[in-house]
């Protein structure tokens, strides 16, 4: 028997659906926006994988942002439940247009990344695909953080975006520094913009991995509402036990990469051999701890 209440349920259920498909579209159609280039010509005349791996990227961020959003007790009414899921998407994707910039001009400073991308650079494709990634699960964290009304939220959402900015350049420095440490001073974005994909994977792995360990910040920090001293205090509580969870991921990663990968030569292989399958070996163990850390201190 079906009753009202379960008819009202299904009815957020295809609600929180047909927006989250319908976010994932505009960013397939906006993508001329979002990297800069036309989505169709990328895909389907020029097979572009480095396009197609950061746009998938982007749509796998686009759903975890409105996953959030869609948890918890649904709204009182559908619309409000519309309203809801439809200002975090628009957030969520105006958030992901910014990371694309900050990836562009700031992370990797030493070339265009989004150029690297249409010109079909699979290691470039990679890593933009994984800076996307590593801001949905970001947002995800945010939201499930953020205790109040819904323009607290938003509100909290573009505040973590910004301090998780700093999360995201500390990694791409430390992966830039470990390289420059194994061969001579020689730069780590030069050997990503001369398409070395293992460097990629394992840089993804890394990234997201530090991400979810960053997105459980939240578990070891209250949330306060407002904008009083307090509840900055509580966003700077909130970035130093993100740095702090990041840390802890590289240090128990580097443990484990020790063990799963005793007797192989990772410089050699990943750096020098392009071995993407090292690779994907490590950005398995960065990604595996990274969700420990969140289940635990989440």
């Amino acid at each position: 028997m079906v009753d009202s209440l379960s008819i009202w349920i299904w009815g957020i259920v295809a609600l929180d659906l047909a927006v989250a498909v319908a976010a994932i579209c505009a960013l397939r159609y906006g993508s001329g926006v979002l990297f800069g280039v036309d989505s169709r010509d990328e895909l389907a005349e020029r097979d572009n994988l480095a396009f197609g791996v950061a746009l998938a990227g982007g749509a796998l961020a686009v759903a975890l942002i409105l996953a959030a959003a869609a948890a918890g007790d649904p709204a009182i009414t559908l619309w409000e439940e519309l309203g809801v899921v439809v200002a975090y998407a628009v957030v969520g994707l105006v958030l992901l247009k910014l990371g694309v910039l900050v990836n562009d001009w700031i992370v990797f400073h030493h070339f265009s990344i989004r150029e690297a991308v249409g010109g079909q650079n699979a290691a470039a494709g990679t890593a933009q695909a994984a800076n996307l990634v590593a801001i949905g699960v970001l947002i995800n964290g945010a939201i499930g953080w953020a205790d109040g009304g819904l323009v607290q939220g938003l509100a909290a959402v573009v505040v973590v975006f910004l301090l998780s900015q700093l999360v995201v350049l500390a990694v791409t420095r430390m992966r830039a520094a470990i390289y420059a440490r194994r061969h001579d001073g020689q730069r780590w974005q030069d050997a990503i913009a001369g398409g070395n994909t293992a460097l990629g994977v394992r840089y993804a792995g890394h990234l997201v991995g530090a991400s979810l360990a960053a997105s459980s910040a939240g578990g070891m920090v209250s949330f306060v509402p407002g904008w009083d001293a307090v509840a900055l205090v509580g966003y700077a509580w909130w970035l130093v036990w993100a740095i702090v969870l990041a840390a802890a991921l590289l240090l128990l990663s580097m443990l484990a990469q020790r063990a799963v990968l005793r007797g192989i030569d990772v410089v050699e292989e990943v750096d020098n051999q392009r071995n993407v399958g090292v690779a994907a070996i490590e950005a398995a163990i960065f990604l595996g701890i990274g969700l420990v850390i969140r289940a635990v201190a989440g």
